[in-house]
């Protein structure tokens, strides 16, 4: 009689060898069956090996992330709340890699927060540069900057507070950013005073009116979560005036009619 070729199957998929002449049709059947759930099998753990030996071996991969474990912990918690061993757990990498990519804690969290600001800086170049007035650009601008602040008022209250306990990486981004995304604005109220547009008051008291009747009751209200000190009813009525899109907008109207020449 011609020999069985042997399959070879993992030992929880294993079955009894049966010759030929004892095989009923049944048997054949669950054979059968089982074969092809052995393929299966077989294929899904290539598959996931192949996949995770992938993301192990690119290193771009595991800094992306460490970055994203970070970016997770800071929005929960702040930045004091960020260890090596946290976000490397979160991230499902080891603390080789962490070092091996960022070498310190503080260089971890300053290029983290490099990677949150960088695109408000690119939307508020767009913003420069919209068709229009000096005003026109000026009124772009600030309200590109207030949707963000918005989006991320728990994460600048985090910041705030942070520095404010002498978090080094906080402290130092927040002692660049006047030349950042404050000097745009400023440029912007230059620009409309040189054109007439807009009274000739000192440029960084301007600044300061704008953002202290716009952005600082989305600080207060939504980052620092003053409407759960307040009465509920009041503190209802204020949020929507303080953080809705539309009223930040009919105050920036207030504001400018209130700077024209």
């Amino acid at each position: 009689m011609p020999r069985e070729r042997s399959v070879p199957v993992p030992w929880r998929l294993a079955w009894p060898r049966l010759s030929g002449d004892r095989r009923s049709r049944g048997q054949a059947a669950d054979l059968h069956i089982l074969v092809r759930a052995y393929r299966f099998q077989l294929s899904t753990y290539t598959a996931v090996q192949i996949k995770s030996a992938a993301a192990s071996a690119d290193p771009t991969a595991t800094r992306e992330r460490l970055l994203r474990a970070g970016l997770v912990i800071a929005r929960r918690a702040g930045l004091r709340a960020i260890t090596v061993r946290g976000v490397a757990a979160r991230a499902g990498a080891n603390l080789g890699s962490f070092v091996h990519h960022f070498g310190t804690r503080d260089a971890f969290i300053a290029e983290l927060l490099e990677r949150w600001y960088a695109p408000l800086m690119g939307r508020l170049d767009d913003a420069v540069q919209t068709d229009g007035s000096p005003l026109t650009q000026l009124r772009a601008l600030v309200m590109q900057l207030v949707r963000w602040a918005v989006a991320n008022a728990a994460f600048i209250a985090h910041l705030l507070q942070d520095a404010a306990q002498g978090e080094t990486a906080a402290r130092h981004f927040l002692k660049v950013m006047p030349a950042r995304h404050p000097a745009r604005v400023l440029a912007a109220i230059q620009k409309a005073q040189a054109a007439g547009e807009m009274r000739r008051e000192t440029p960084t008291h301007v600044l300061l009116f704008i953002f202290g009747a716009l952005a600082l009751p989305v600080l207060l209200f939504s980052g620092l979560g003053l409407r759960r000190i307040l009465p509920r009813e009041f503190s209802e009525q204020v949020s929507h005036f303080a953080i809705d899109p539309a009223e930040i907008e009919r105050r920036l109207d207030w504001v400018l009619r209130g700077l024209a020449p």
